[in-house]
């Protein structure tokens, strides 16, 4: 029997997409897997880059690493100086849900991540605030909760 040229590739090439196929619908090429073996210390694996003033609002931001993700849940902002100052509450887009095993049904944050506090006109800025934030990889480690000051500018 003769063989068709482009045939047995055309073949292997099937057979590697359908090995594939559980792997693509369970988001294994799209989403990077973390293994317990390569995790990222806290600090790389969720960036938190501090705290600026925009305009009329206070600017907070992370840079989240892939396989990971941050709480909604978990992030507070306060101020740490001067002690007696209040701030607004703090700001946050809309997250994805996830059903997480330990809180139930929450909203995670994925990437990159902003977050503002509106400032009252004429009123005195913190010096210092106080960031608590806590995040996981996706094969469920999660750091323990971190607390960041941070000097406002």
């Amino acid at each position: 029997m003769a063989a068709i040229p482009g045939f047995r590739l055309s073949l292997a090439l099937s057979g590697v997409l359908l090995l594939s196929a559980p792997a693509l619908a369970a988001g294994g090429l799209l989403k990077p897997k973390v293994t317990a073996d390569a995790l990222l210390p806290v600090d790389q694996a969720f960036q938190f880059q501090g705290a600026r003033r925009d305009g009329s609002n206070l600017k907070l931001e992370w840079s989240v690493a892939p396989g990971y993700y941050l709480y909604r849940h978990m992030l507070k902002v306060s101020v740490d100086s001067p002690a007696k100052l209040s701030l607004a509450a703090l700001q946050l887009p809309k997250g994805e849900s996830k059903q997480d095993p330990e809180f139930g049904s929450v909203e995670i944050y994925r990437g990159q991540l902003q977050a503002s506090i509106p400032l009252a006109a004429g009123a005195p800025l913190p010096r210092t605030l106080r960031v608590r934030y806590q995040g996981c990889a996706d094969i469920g480690v999660c750091s323990p909760p971190q607390t960041k000051l941070v000097a406002v500018p």
